[in-house]
């Protein structure tokens, strides 16, 4: 966490496809957690303060353009895969594979 606060609100999965509740972590500047395949990385983040922005750094282990991931719905159970891609259309990044995991994901 670099300023400000963040909310960690973190999840586990019932064989049956259901999201429980697996604990909660307020971070404040330089607070650092970690989520993983192997140690759970079912979350959700948000900003704890209400009356101003608070700024965290998310590091990834691989190239988040082309990293295959899943958003789960906690209503229903759903679970969707997605690609986070990136955002700048002014400078073109040579490393987006969005596009190409996109397709593979489509065509699974």
């Amino acid at each position: 966490m670099l300023r400000g606060s963040e909310v960690a609100r973190n999840y586990t999965v019932e064989p049956c496809g259901r999201l429980i509740a697996a604990g909660i972590e307020q971070l404040a500047p330089s607070e650092v957690t970690a989520v993983s395949p192997t140690i759970g990385d079912i979350h959700q983040v948000e900003n704890a303060l209400l009356d101003r922005p608070s700024i965290s750094i998310h590091v990834y282990g691989g190239n988040i353009g082309a990293v295959a991931r899943h958003v789960f719905v906690p209503e229903t159970g759903e679970i969707r895969p997605f690609v986070s891609g990136y955002s700048n259309r002014v400078l073109p990044n040579l490393w987006d594979r969005s596009d190409a995991v996109r397709a593979r994901l489509a065509a699974a």
